[in-house]
């Protein structure tokens, strides 16, 4: 029985840690894990500028936080960053990003031919 009573207070004690603790903010955004395909400088440039503004943890836009959250993506693993690479890529042939309705009010937001070039070749793992 008090083998029974001590799970509660490990997990509680677990729970304080993990607040105490936080997990740090990163000093730059995009920066992926070390497992993770490299983000190219002019990728980040383009994210930062077109898409961040509704793909990030800390985003207003809940759907668009939902679909991809690049912050999130900077901490994944290879696999997980490449099948986020791969919706990525599908998004930019459909091209539905950004959406119709948001570029109404946000024309400076719609990627340019060579934006979208440069996503899709990042995207497909290609490199120059």
């Amino acid at each position: 029985m008090k083998k029974l009573a001590i799970l509660p207070i490990a997990a509680l004690i677990g729970l304080l840690f993990l607040q105490a603790n936080p997990k740090p903010e990163a000093d730059t955004v995009l920066a992926f894990h070390p497992e993770a395909p490299a983000l190219p400088a002019e990728v980040k440039a383009i994210v930062q500028q077109k898409c961040y503004g509704c793909h990030n943890a800390n985003s207003k836009n809940e759907k668009g936080k939902a679909k991809l959250d690049w912050d999130a993506l900077e901490a994944a693993k290879k696999s997980k960053a490449l099948a986020s690479m791969g919706k990525i890529k599908e998004t930019l042939e459909e091209g539905s990003m950004p959406p119709a309705k948001f570029l109404e009010s946000n024309p400076d937001k719609k990627l340019t031919a060579e934006e979208a070039a440069t996503l899709m070749q990042w995207s497909t793992g290609k490199k120059k």
